[in-house]
């Protein structure tokens, strides 16, 4: 059994598969396991993976779906499959995990390249904060185009303002003051981790998970990892970031690194309707399921204004992207069961949760 269970959720992306296992390959710390998934690419990326696979230097295993899941369906997928041999059947839907599952479950995006120590530092560190739930290293941003491994910061991890928008950490930033450790292991704390290469706590998840969901499904692609930052603050866990592991990261849909609306906006503008819609609607979703009502009397003026100015910019000019409030009306019934959980389970004051809304 080995201590990290690394997951690839994969989907259309053959052109980064050698890039990736070249750094994969390259990792310094042994003990681990490599779960893949292809999330029903119309490419090569399966094809790719699998010819990796081929002396490649842990236990490795790849699972073909007919369908995209999802970013949320697939890495649940791969927390029921962990730990599972091949010759045994999957686990049920609501099945959660195996006994002897691994100490972390390390998620990995198909657009990274992860320098050689980044596995080692990013254990070392949460072996030796074990109040941290979560846990990421210090990603920078990677030009795939020209093939340029940057110095600009992708993410520190999630940064939560106080209207309750949702940002990277220090992104686009060169070289990037670092911040004063405030944990063991080379560690500072944040809010949340990025989910583009998260590190979680195998009983961290198990202590918020819901009906075996690591992340919603509902949501099914964008927001998934802030949802769970919250629910896994709530719960009474930690996230730190490793300021020593370095990773790089070919990022889709980043987010602005200013504050104003204007450069909001602006980057909205740089973001498929598919990827509006989704952020849309999760956010308000994230925001009903997540938000404790002390916090809520505490800072409603930020955020209904913030809300409201949304809703103005929409209504006059993107109408695709407001009928993502239909699908957030739609799973209410769903999101108030799942709220009623977490409210439940709350172990942390909710002015403790409020000092990280700046």
């Amino acid at each position: 059994m080995s201590k990290l269970s690394v997951h690839l959720v994969a989907w259309n992306g053959a052109k980064y598969i050698p890039y990736l296992f070249e750094s994969l390959r390259a990792q310094t710390y042994k003990d681990w396991e490599l779960l893949a998934i292809d999330n029903g690419s119309k490419d090569e990326t399966a094809d790719l993976i699998e010819q990796e696979f081929k002396n490649f230097p842990v236990p490795a295993r790849l699972i073909r779906n007919k369908e995209n899941n999802g970013f949320a369906g697939g890495h649940n997928q791969a927390v029921r499959e962990m730990r599972v041999p091949p010759t045994l059947p999957p686990p049920t839907s609501g099945g959660g995990m195996r006994r002897g599952a691994p100490e972390y479950i390390q998620l990995l995006n198909q657009d990274m390249y992860l320098a050689p120590d980044y596995f080692e530092r990013v254990v070392a560190m949460m072996d030796a904060n074990p109040e941290a739930g979560a846990g990421q290293g210090m990603l920078l941003k990677w030009d795939f185009n020209t093939n340029t491994y940057t110095d600009v910061v992708d993410t520190m991890g999630l940064k939560v303002l106080r209207n309750r928008r949702v940002v990277d950490w220090k992104t686009g930033e060169h070289n990037a003051p670092q911040p004063p450790l405030t944990l063991r292991g080379g560690g500072v704390e944040v809010f949340g981790v990025s989910g583009a290469l998260p590190i979680y706590r195998r009983k961290a998840i198990e202590d918020v998970m819901f009906e075996g969901q690591m992340f919603d499904e509902d949501l099914f692609s964008y927001k998934e990892d802030v949802d769970l930052a919250f629910r896994l603050r709530s719960a009474g866990w930690k996230a730190c970031v490793s300021l020593e592991a370095r990773a790089w990261h070919d990022r889709t849909a980043a987010g602005p690194r200013e504050k104003s609306d204007r450069s909001m906006l602006k980057n909205r503008k740089t973001k498929s309707a598919f990827v509006n819609y989704h952020s849309y609607k999760n956010h308000l979703t994230v925001l009903l399921k997540n938000e404790h009502r002390a916090n809520f009397a505490k800072d409603w003026p930020w955020i209904c204004f913030y809300e409201l100015k949304k809703l103005f910019y929409l209504a006059l000019f993107d109408w695709s992207t407001l009928k993502g409030l239909k699908e957030v009306k739609k799973l209410w019934p769903q999101t108030k069961k799942k709220r009623n959980v977490i409210m439940k389970n709350y172990k942390v004051k909710p002015e403790e949760m409020r000092a990280w809304f700046v």
